[in-house]
C-alpha cells in the first residue's frame, strides 16, 4: 500500500464525510435552549468517525523505526505539483492575514466607541494573529521553494517557526471569543483543528532545528486536515475559513512528501535532474 497516497486520501475523504455529518448534526441544535438534542444519531456517527480516523492514523503511521532527521531528507520533493500546493497554501495564509487585520481593525474601532463593552485583548489578539499570518505565509512559500530546490535557505529557516507561532495566537484569539460558551460541541471541532494544525507546523519546523518527529508530524498533519474540513461545516468567518484551508493544505502537502520519504519509493532521477542545474547534476554523479 502506498501510504503517501492512501493516507492523505483517507484524511480528505474522512474530512468530507465528517463535513456532511456535521451539517446534519447541526440540524439537531435547539436555539431556544442553546443545546443539541440528545440522542441524535449524527452526533454519535460524527464522534465515531473522528475516533476511527484517530485510530487509523495512529496504526498506519507505524512500521518504520528510523526516519529522516533533517528537513531536506524529510520534505525534499522535486515535483512541481508539490510546490504548487505549498504556494497555494502560502497565498491563502497571506489572504487570511489580510482578513485578520481587517477584522482586528473593525473590532478595535468598536472598542474605541464602546470601551466598556469590549476587552482590548479581543481586537488585539485578532490583529496579532492576522499580522503573524503574513510572515507565516511567506514561511510556507519559502519552505516549499527550499524543499523543491533541495537547498537550505536562510530566510526560510528564519520564517519557518511563524506558521506555528501564528497558530498559537490564532488559538488564543479563537478561545477568547468562544471560551465562555459552555457547550463544547458548538466549537470543539474548530478548536481541535487549530490545535492539531498548529502542532503539525511546529513539528514541521522542528526538522530544521534538530528535533525530528516524523510519525508524530504525519499524524498531526493528517488528523488536523481532516478535522479542519469537518469544522468548515460550521460556516466560520472569512479569516477562520481561509486560515483553516491554508493550514490544512500546507499540512497535507508536507505530510504526503514525508510519507513518501518514509515509506514510498525513491524519487525518479529524471525529476531530480530536471530540477537541478547541469553543473550540480554533474557534481552529484
Amino acid at each position: 500500500m502506498r501510504k503517501d497516497i492512501a493516507l492523505p486520501v483517507l484524511a480528505a475523504a474522512g474530512g468530507v464525510a465528517g463535513f456532511f455529518l456535521r451539517r446534519r448534526q447541526l440540524t439537531a441544535y435547539l436555539p431556544e435552549t442553546g443545546l443539541f438534542a440528545s440522542g441524535s444519531p449524527y452526533t454519535y456517527a460524527l464522534l465515531a468517525l473522528a475516533a476511527l480516523l484517530v485510530l487509523a492514523f495512529l496504526l498506519l503511521v507505524q512500521g518504520k523505526k528510523e526516519g529522516p532527521e533533517d528537513f531536506l531528507p524529510a520534505f525534499g520533493c522535486p515535483e512541481t505539483g508539490q510546490m504548487t500546493l505549498l504556494a497555494a497554501a502560502g497565498l491563502l495564509m497571506l489572504a487570511a492575514g489580510a482578513l485578520g487585520l481587517k477584522d482586528g481593525l473593525t473590532a478595535l474601532q468598536l472598542w474605541r466607541e464602546m470601551p466598556g463593552a469590549y476587552q482590548l485583548s479581543a481586537p488585539g489578539s485578532k490583529l496579532l494573529s492576522g499580522g503573524l499570518c503574513i510572515p507565516a505565509g511567506l514561511g510556507v512559500l519559502l519552505m516549499g521553494k527550499m524543499a523543491y530546490r533541495g537547498e537550505l535557505n536562510d530566510a526560510a529557516c528564519v520564517l519557518s517557526p511563524f506558521p506555528a507561532l501564528a497558530g498559537v495566537v490564532w488559538l488564543f484569539s479563537f478561545h477568547l471569543k468562544n471560551g465562555t460558551e459552555p457547550v463544547l460541541m458548538k466549537y470543539g471541532f474548530h478548536l481541535a483543528a487549530i490545535c492539531l494544525l498548529t502542532l503539525a507546523h511546529y513539528y514541521i519546523a522542528a526538522f530544521l532545528f534538530g528535533r525530528p518527529r516524523p510519525r508524530r508530524t504525519v499524524f498531526l498533519a493528517l488528523m488536523g486536515a481532516a478535522v479542519a474540513v469537518i469544522s468548515l461545516a460550521d460556516r466560520p468567518d472569512l479569516f477562520n475559513a481561509a486560515a483553516l484551508l491554508a493550514y490544512s493544505l500546507s499540512a497535507l502537502a508536507f505530510a504526503r512528501v514525508l510519507l513518501r520519504n518514509l515509506y514510498g519509493p525513491a524519487w525518479p532521477k529524471r525529476l531530480k535532474s530536471e530540477r537541478m542545474p547541469p553543473d550540480e547534476e554533474d557534481t552529484e554523479t
